[in-house]
């Protein structure tokens, strides 16, 4: 069956409470995750060589949590309330509204379908101050670095995925790195591709790792 594009964005478009805010929505997780990365911060003094070594490891458990996430639970459904929720938002909302050969938005509206929404990240601060908490009783520097490597990790993921889906003519998709991963996440919003391949959004490490990098071909002329 043709999945008709066009009539679905106009469908989730229609759907969007007419009081959102684009700009708020993203101004909002970037303050919050800021403030939340400048507490971190502030909770390290002299930190020592091996310490930093947290950062490294957390980015690593960061990517592998970024990948088992979306690959088992934004594209296979899931009894979990939870699971059963983000499915119907990436797969059902996210990957119907973008699909290869259609990836940019067109308003500042549809960064609804884009952004994740507010109070996650709300939520998902909440888990990492618990964290830096308990760990701090160990080594404080170790648990502030912990906190704000993850933390960035989820910023970062909003900023790069916004960039995916940006109008291929603007100046950050045109960044080498960036313009990669747009590739690499395009790829990945090919229906036959999407359940498979390309899970990771910033760094492909896990998918190098777990053999789901997939990448075509540069057609004869094209550069990075």
């Amino acid at each position: 069956m043709q999945h008709d594009t066009d009539a679905f964005r106009a469908r989730y478009r229609a759907d969007i409470h007419p009081r959102y805010n684009a700009w708020l929505h993203g101004g909002f997780v970037l303050a919050y995750g800021i403030a939340c990365l400048g507490f971190f911060a502030g909770r390290l003094h002299a930190v020592q060589a091996w310490e930093w070594l947290t950062v490294p490891l957390a980015f690593v458990f960061f990517n592998w949590g970024e990948y088992v996430v979306h690959r088992n639970f934004g594209h296979h459904k899931s009894r979990n309330p939870v699971g059963a929720l983000f499915y119907k938002r990436h797969t059902g909302d996210h990957h119907s509204f973008f699909v290869a050969g259609r990836m940019p938005y067109e308003t500042a509206r549809d960064w609804r379908v884009i952004f994740f929404p507010a109070w996650l990240i709300v939520l998902y601060s909440g888990g990492l101050f618990a964290a830096w908490w308990l760990l701090a009783f160990v080594n404080a520097n170790v648990a502030a670095l912990f906190a704000l490597t993850l933390l960035a990790g989820y910023l970062t993921y909003e900023i790069f995925h916004a960039c995916e889906h940006l109008p291929p003519s603007h100046p950050l998709a045109q960044l080498p790195w960036v313009k990669q991963m747009r590739r690499h996440h395009e790829l990945h919003h090919e229906r036959g591709l999407m359940q498979t391949h390309n899970f990771n959004l910033v760094v492909p490490l896990m998918d190098w790792l777990h053999g789901t990098w997939h990448r075509t071909p540069k057609r004869p002329g094209e550069r990075d």
